[in-house]
């Protein structure tokens, strides 16, 4: 079908004349609702913009006005039926998930909170099955825990033979802020005020007036020029004076940074030396490794250099083993909830049992790595556990170890992965009651001083 055109001329609000070559019709209504008379009778037009959904029906009686009342009333249900699935799809594109933590089952609500009906289930389940997958597995994880972690931690034990440097801290103080010159100052303009016309010119007053004026002009001009040219002055003398002192506290800055830098060059060249004689620097040192250790789990450690930095001895704050993950979490074959289920005991005694261990483990290599001196560490753990013969909580110490350099250096280092830190912490001289389902009793540490 070709395009049609016609001319239309709008002769008042809602009323518009057509042109067409089938003669002259009129027009009267708004879009979507008009009628409109011409030779081939009267029609009523209903419409829904944006929709592409229309009516037009011939007007010539009662019949025809009820058709047209019912092809309105028609075109009015369609576009509510439109609309109420526009919410709903808007509603379904933006939908909530939440689970049950003790069943697993999973619940999925649209935009505005309200349960999905099985419909609208199973369209968000072909639209977004991945989406709601990718959910379910990140619940998975945040159940289980981050227990690879907990378990290798001993992997992320440095090798003893290395042998921390001197980080050269930079200087920190910003240097004097250099002034800037003043900016321009715009120059005042001569003003010259219009020529007089060609009558006024023939009157004495006229033209006396007329220079009067204009000298007052050229005056306050001399004046706003002078008065310029002091305010520049004053800029350029006031820039001087604060360039000078720049130029002294830059001076001044140039010298602190270089003192500072010197003292920092000389800490570093005499720190390998400090850190086999001087405590004090071999105390700074290992705080400072210790601080910069990332632990899964809260773990607080105190020490204590001895022996002219050769032992150094360890007390741990373990961990409580109720810190765990305690539920193993999966999700079901068929994809729509999770199996969540109570970790077996003796699992979670032996993962805590290897925590605790790769804590020991990684506390003897971060000490070997950062003291050269120290031959001996001895690194001992303890919790709060309750005791139900008297109803108190007491600090049990669970191990303690003492780990030699020289045997702890045999390590492979580079497959610490192959490495249980049970295993490893059962080959040194070590104090600890472990059954074999993972459970520890308390025991006695080594004394402090007693080696």
């Amino acid at each position: 079908m070709g395009f049609r055109f016609r001319r239309s001329i709008r002769i008042a609000p809602g009323l518009r004349v057509n042109l067409g070559k089938r003669g002259v019709s009129l027009s009267a209504g708004v879009r979507g609702a008009s009628v409109t008379v011409g030779q081939r009778g009267t029609y009523s037009n209903v419409g829904i913009p944006g929709t592409g959904l229309s009516y037009r029906q011939r007007i010539g009686g009662g019949s025809e006005q009820r058709r047209t009342v019912k092809a309105q009333k028609r075109l009015e249900r369609e576009y509510q039926r439109l609309e109420k699935e526009r919410m709903r799809q808007e509603a379904l594109s933006k939908i909530k998930l939440s689970l049950d933590k003790k069943t697993g089952a999973l619940q999925i609500e649209n935009a505005f909170g309200e349960p999905l009906s099985r419909q609208d289930l199973k369209l968000v389940w072909d639209q977004k099955r991945n989406t709601i997958l990718e959910w379910m597995e990140q619940q998975v994880e945040e159940i289980n825990g981050d227990i690879e972690l907990l378990t290798n931690i001993h992997e992320d034990t440095p090798s003893p033979d290395s042998e921390p440097e001197y980080q050269i801290v930079p200087f920190n103080e910003e240097p004097p802020e250099q002034p800037k010159y003043p900016e321009e100052i715009a120059k005042p303009e001569a003003k010259l005020l219009p020529p007089l016309g060609f009558f006024a010119r023939l009157f004495k007053s006229k033209r006396t007036a007329h220079e009067q004026m204009q000298q007052q002009l050229n005056n306050n001009h001399t004046q706003a020029l002078l008065a310029w040219e002091e305010e520049k002055r004053k800029g350029v003398e006031s820039y001087q004076t604060a360039m000078e002192k720049y130029a002294e506290a830059k001076k001044e800055w140039d010298s602190r940074k270089k003192k500072y830098e010197t003292n920092e060059d000389k800490r570093k060249e005499e720190f390998p030396s400090l850190l086999r004689t001087d405590v004090e620097v071999m105390n700074k040192t290992l705080e400072d490794a210790l601080n910069s250790l990332s632990w899964p789990r809260e773990t607080l450690v105190s020490y204590q250099i001895m022996d002219e930095g050769r032992q150094a001895w360890f007390d741990i704050d373990l961990p409580e083993v109720e810190d765990f993950p305690q539920k193993l979490a999966s999700v079901a074959s068929s994809g729509k909830k999770l199996n969540i289920k109570d970790k077996p005991v003796k699992q979670l005694q032996l993962e805590y049992a290897m925590h605790i261990h790769g804590i020991a483990f990684r506390l003897a290599g971060t000490i070997f790595a950062t003291l050269p001196t120290v031959n001996i560490a001895v690194i001992s753990g303890f919790s709060q556990r309750l005791d139900s013969a008297t109803g108190k909580v007491n600090d049990d110490y669970l191990l303690s170890v003492k780990v030699e350099r020289e045997k702890f250096s045999k390590i492979d280092f580079e497959s610490l992965d192959n490495v249980n830190p049970i295993d490893a912490m059962g080959a040194f001289e070590l104090r600890r009651k472990l059954t074999s389902t993972g459970i520890f009793k308390a025991i006695g540490p080594f004394e402090l001083g007693t080696l």
